[in-house]
């Protein structure tokens, strides 16, 4: 009964994303320990997925349909060269899953999920090949086609055709297959991990990477959604918008990137001690605000973070647009009421500070230019209004300060969004009750492209206008390209979300986790609801 039923759960995780019980994810990650790689932590959650789905072919020896033996000859007839082409093309890939340059339509969805029972149970075979690219510029907008580097499918303008989505079907189950016999055989010791063909490939593509295409001018369109690979090397932890760029942060480390490249350049790395950046914002002049913990050398602080064994204190740094430091401000002394960490930071235009900390006991704290403490911004006298740890805060297209606010039980939780009324030091117009009950946050609040907001939250992307009921959710996060949660995201001048995901991390001796810079990919998403 159990095995039929995993059967069953891997041939729904093939046509749907889905999180699969504690036992099976036990059974992917016993496999993916075996693979070679002794120095590196995979998160891999696609790599997992090509698992579940190469099962339904280990699953076929146990079958005796006719249709069924003739797929699985179809998968054997594959010599061992083809399989290594696949398997080393899943694993020099820049992009953690499958991207394409459209979507599906409804019509293809459709007729796919039913030409790929007609090739598991009919043995409906494509009468061609997927077209292979080595770049994305020589697809010409015909027939279906693929470029490994990023994992990207080409699809033509009009409706595909059976033969085309066929052909699709018969790469996606050859790739499975040959993942799955790989590895198999790596185990085995029958053959030897491609290590050196890996690493060929992997050169290659990297010296193959066109900043010409990535900064073409659809990479300033609104409705343009890109997957750019990253080339640069910079272990990224956070990841935020500026003016016009992109800022990316490591440890004691802050770069840009111009939106659209693949590669960053660095801006700052003065730092007097170790460093973590936990909030940036850049405001009108130019000017850069990070907010930082600062490993703490020497000094007794009353109030200080202490991670893997070192002590770190709040601060706030400004920067000018060159990168040159203005002045440095000791937020240790506010810890008692920041209650963590700097998560959250908007400078308005008349220069006050707007903190959100972890454990704030207000809503947020206001600080001048200098540092110096202005107000707490409350919710109001027997408000029902509480902030969030980790809840959004932005300026909205009418220059006010907005930020999340939610209300209610644990069982239910209303949400919504707050200007702010700075003169009064509270909450003003409330718009309550716009996102569904079951969304945990609102963790970026930016102006949309065309209404007034756009909103990232663990259902998906939301945009929303003042006044409005409800906010519509225009990405669910189960379409989502990438990896939800866990990985960076930030809002582009133009109502586009970006996503920093990583496929595989490195880990330290202390227990430190880090991304790889080859494995670490951005996703550009639009933020138009009318497309």
């Amino acid at each position: 009964m159990k095995n039929k039923w995993e059967q069953d759960l891997f041939k729904m995780a093939r046509q749907e994303k889905m999180i699969v019980p504690e036992t099976l994810e036990d059974r992917i990650d016993d496999i993916l320990v075996s693979l070679p790689s002794q120095h590196r932590i995979f998160k891999m959650t696609w790599k997992k997925s090509l698992i579940l789905a190469a099962a339904i072919i280990a699953a076929m020896s146990v079958t005796v349909s006719a249709a069924v033996g003739a797929l699985k000859a179809r998968m054997e007839a594959m010599n061992e060269k083809e399989m290594e082409e696949y398997f080393v093309q899943i694993y020099t890939s820049r992009v953690g899953m499958d991207n394409y340059n459209r979507p599906y339509t409804e019509s293809e969805k459709a007729r796919m999920k039913e030409l790929r029972v007609s090739y598991e149970e009919e043995a409906l075979f494509p009468e061609g090949l997927l077209k292979m690219l080595s770049a994305p510029e020589e697809y010409e907008g015909k027939g279906v086609a693929f470029y490994g580097a990023t994992t990207t499918f080409f699809f033509p303008e009009k409706e595909m055709n059976d033969e085309e989505l066929l052909r699709i079907i018969d790469f996606m189950y050859k790739r499975d297959y040959s993942l799955q016999a790989m590895n198999e055989k790596i185990e085995a010791g029958e053959i030897d991990f491609p290590s050196q063909t890996i690493s060929e490939e992997t050169e290659t593509q990297v010296e193959a990477t066109d900043d010409a295409v990535l900064q073409s001018e659809a990479v300033y369109d609104p409705a343009q959604e890109l997957t750019i690979p990253y080339t640069g090397d910079l272990e990224i932890c956070y990841m935020a918008m500026g003016q016009s760029c992109l800022f990316l942060t490591g440890l004691s480390e802050i770069h840009t990137m111009e939106i659209g490249s693949s590669d960053s350049t660095l801006f700052f790395d003065d730092f007097d001690s170790l460093t973590n950046v936990t909030a940036l914002y850049q405001d009108k002049k130019g000017d850069v605000y990070i907010a930082l913990i600062e490993r703490i050398e020497s000094g007794d602080y009353q109030h200080s973070v202490t991670m893997e064994g070192d002590k770190f204190k709040n601060s706030l740094w400004i920067l000018s647009a060159e990168g040159e430091i203005k002045k440095k401000i000791d937020l240790s002394v506010y810890d008692e009421d920041i209650g963590g960490i700097i998560r959250r930071m908007v400078v308005d235009d008349e220069g006050y500070i707007y903190l959100r900390g972890t454990f704030m006991k207000e809503l947020l704290m206001v600080l001048d230019g200098e540092g110096n403490f202005v107000k707490n911004i409350e919710a109001g006298l027997d408000s029902p209004y509480m902030p969030h740890p980790s809840a959004g805060l932005g300026i909205g297209k009418d220059g006010k300060v907005y930020t999340q606010v939610e209300a209610g039980t644990l069982e239910h939780m209303e949400m919504g969004i707050a200007s702010v009324d700075f003169e009064k030091g509270t909450l003003g117009e409330i718009y309550m009750g716009i996102v569904p009950e079951e969304t945990i946050m609102l963790d970026i609040i930016a102006k949309g492209a065309d209404t007034d907001f756009v909103f990232w939250g663990y259902d998906g992307i939301f945009t929303y206008n003042l006044g409005e009921e409800s906010a519509v959710n225009i990405l669910p996060a189960y379409e989502a390209p990438c990896n939800w949660e866990g990985s960076e995201y930030c809002a582009l001048p133009d109502g586009r979300i970006v996503f920093l995901d990583c496929s595989e991390y490195r880990q330290e001796e202390e227990g430190r986790f880090h991304r790889i810079p080859e494995k670490t990919c951005f996703y550009y998403m639009s933020g138009l609801r009318e497309q």
